[in-house]
């Protein structure tokens, strides 16, 4: 399992966020871009933005606006500001590193067009995020943001209250984690080694549960079964989820121009029922007939060996789940190293490969397609055990 944050570390990022951040909502027509001495800047003014790129050629002159604010734009902000204006990602990002005032044209060409062919006296709205003085999301003014903070205070009194052991946790530029294990219920698996008359070896493996939210649009608020095998510390995720919970709804309160969002005395009123309900599920997420159910399936897939080139099975497998060349490589050390060629072998090869992945959040993916492997149909299993 990838290790992030501690727990203490968490709370204490998440309680520097609660008070760094600040939301606007803002008419389409007030929203441009401009080229900086510090680089593509988002800037939201008074609308007087001209048609031409927003600096010179070179992209050195600091723009004078009146009463325009200027703020960065993180990676995410970015892809969501092309996606919105229909710009394609690779010449966004093109234009950016290269061409910065072509792409200031583009976007203050595209965000004045929206603004105007919105409808008479209902311009086109935008929900711009800030943290640390800089956008870090672009979002529609329906977007409902389930805060991090609210979630951290809704669920870990209910994990220290059950007892269960928080594993890792971290915050990242699109979502919080939350993963934990209950050390009170364990179950075993065997399985053979590589020598098929080697005794019996055993796994023992826990219900676990990954609980993730994005304040940023990057997917819902979700709370996940799932499995932690003690041994390798493999931590897995399954598709069923228990809840997911999406943000859009309630549109944030503006007024005249550029207005800040509802207090957040308001959003938590408004958002009770939500943490209620979250709280609810993370109590009953270790339901013992469900995980007995899982421990059940998982012990069937091992035996059920690959038949033919293990390379090319693992080929199949990182084509199914889109992992690179050097994932690819990773997971095929990491299942010839365990010597268990079943899917279970192929399950744990992932699982792990997650703990090599430097990135958090791609080694979270890693843990969902483990648990992916063992909920293929069949015929989809077959496919891998039989390549050649």
């Amino acid at each position: 399992m990838k290790q992030g944050k501690t727990l203490q570390q968490l709370a204490i990022e998440i309680e520097r966020q609660s008070k760094a951040k600040q939301d606007f909502v803002a008419p389409v027509g007030q929203i441009g871009v401009a080229v900086t001495d510090e680089g593509v800047k988002l800037v939201l003014g008074d609308g007087n933005f001209p048609a031409t790129a927003l600096g010179d050629a070179g992209g050195t002159n600091v723009v004078a606006l009146k009463t325009a604010q200027s703020y960065g734009m993180n990676n995410l902000a970015n892809a969501q500001m092309a996606e919105y204006l229909g710009i394609p990602k690779p010449y966004y990002d093109r234009c950016l590193q290269e061409q910065p005032a072509l792409l200031a044209e583009n976007v203050n060409r595209w965000l004045q067009r929206i603004s105007k062919s919105a409808k008479k006296g209902k311009p086109e709205k935008r929900l711009v995020r800030l943290l640390d003085g800089n956008v870090r999301a672009i979002l529609s003014d329906r977007y409902r943001p389930l805060e991090n903070y609210d979630l951290a205070t809704a669920v870990l009194p209910v994990l220290q209250e059950q007892e269960l052991c928080i594993t890792s946790c971290e915050i990242t530029e699109r979502r919080l984690y939350i993963k934990a294990f209950d050390k009170r219920i364990e179950r075993e698996i065997k399985l053979k080694g590589s020598d098929p008359a080697h005794t019996f070896l055993t796994d023992v493996v826990y219900p676990s549960i990954t609980i993730s939210n994005s304040e940023v649009g990057s997917g819902s608020l979700s709370v996940a079964a799932g499995l932690y095998t003690g041994g390798c510390t493999n931590f897995a995720s399954f598709n069923d989820s228990r809840m997911r919970k999406y943000h859009v709804g309630g549109k944030a309160l503006d007024v005249d121009g550029i207005q800040e969002m509802l207090s957040d005395d308001t959003k938590r009123l408004t958002d009770a029922a939500v943490w209620a309900q979250t709280r609810d599920v993370v109590r009953s997420a270790f339901d013992a007939a469900r995980f007995e159910e899982l421990v059940g399936r998982i012990q069937a897939t091992t035996e059920q060996r690959i038949e033919g080139d293990v390379v090319k099975a693992v080929a199949v497998v990182s084509m199914q789940f889109g992992f690179t060349k050097a994932e690819q490589s990773d997971v095929l050390k990491h299942l010839i190293q365990g010597g268990d060629l079943s899917r279970y072998g192929v399950f744990n090869a992932i699982t792990r490969t997650a703990q090599d992945l430097p990135d958090y959040e791609r080694a979270t993916e890693f843990e969902r397609s483990g648990g992916q492997v063992i909920e293929l149909p069949s015929k989809d299993w077959e496919r891998i055990a039989r390549a050649a």
